[in-house]
């Protein structure tokens, strides 16, 4: 009978065999879609309006998404057979830890080596898109153009690109909103990868010269105003 036939597998351990395999599928679950959810451009945007540019969670969360799937995966393939709790914790300490440090190591060392240079060469038209709003002041380091600068940053398990655009001395709502309208309308004409957003109140540049006619610049920190990711 059915109920026997239940009663029967339960005695002999197969319901606690599926426990571990149902457990392993959630975690291996859990890694990316906590990426997604920590991610800048989702559609929940968490982000919108941060009032920080880059925050811890940003360090955090890829080892932790990726400890997360490797667990789940460890569990689910010493979930289905023969195997005790043992099994699994020697199994997560042989190849879940060791890898999980592995890639964190390897995350760091990307973000470090290609955060920075324009790597997707959309830094040019999204320098342009900008001063389009002619709300930007011209930078005191190069009276020549604006105070606006860009760079490329990789973040999350999947190192996803971002664009990521500061701008000084606009500090109105209204004029940093003629701004954003400028780069998204280039965002979405363009198809660029996702842009960070980032208002400053103004330079803080001190320019001096050396005694062998060299010239000393040097930066300090500026107010940040606000944050806000388009794509």
């Amino acid at each position: 009978m059915p109920g026997r036939k239940m009663v029967g597998a339960l005695a002999n351990g197969d319901g606690g065999k599926r426990n571990p395999i149902l457990v392993g599928l959630l975690l291996l679950v859990s890694g990316p879609v906590l990426n997604y959810l920590l991610e800048r451009h989702n559609i929940f945007k968490l982000w919108e309006n941060s009032s920080y540019p880059i925050s811890w969670a940003d360090l955090f969360y890829p080892p932790l998404c990726v400890f997360l799937s490797l667990t789940g995966f460890a569990f689910v393939i010493s979930g289905g057979g023969t195997t005790g709790p043992s099994y699994r914790r020697t199994l997560r300490r042989a190849f879940v830890i060791p890898l999980t440090v592995l890639y964190t190591l390897s995350i760091f060392a990307m973000q470090f080596m290609q955060t920075g240079a324009d790597r997707l060469g959309e830094c040019p038209g999204l320098n342009q898109a900008a001063p389009a709003s002619n709300v930007i002041p011209m930078s005191e380091l190069r009276p020549d153009y604006p105070a606006v600068g860009c760079a490329v940053e990789r973040r999350g398990i999947f190192l996803s690109y971002y664009n990521y655009l500061w701008v000084y001395g606009v500090t109105d709502a209204a004029a940093q909103q003629r701004v954003l309208d400028g780069i998204s309308e280039h965002f979405r004409q363009a198809h660029t990868h996702p842009v960070q957003v980032m208002f400053y109140d103004k330079e803080n540049w001190s320019v001096r010269q050396l005694e062998n006619g060299r010239t000393a610049i040097s930066g300090r920190p500026s107010k940040l105003l606000r944050v806000v990711n388009i794509g």
